[in-house]
């Protein structure tokens, strides 16, 4: 039996650790993502749901799971966006 799983086109911090179960820190995802130490294995670049600096940051969900792919995280079968 299949089971489809519904997940947001764009996480938050909060999806990104409770949904999808990232397990680091803001200050490790923020290495991941911009430290040229982590360049071979760079996690997706947040966006900004605003222009002011201090907006909340989200990540392209599909992005985020084809990362969790490549790196052996646990990702679910069947990915419904919506």
């Amino acid at each position: 039996m299949n089971h489809q799983v519904k997940l947001p086109m764009y996480l938050t911090w909060k999806a990104l650790k409770e949904i999808v179960g990232w397990p680091y820190s803001r200050a490790q995802t923020g290495r991941l993502m911009h430290d040229p130490e982590y360049s071979d294995r760079r996690f997706p670049a947040s966006r900004k749901l605003g222009p002011h600096r201090s907006s909340h940051p989200i990540w392209y969900t599909p992005d985020v799971i084809e990362y969790f792919k490549r790196h052996g995280l646990t990702v679910p079968e069947n990915v419904e966006f919506s």
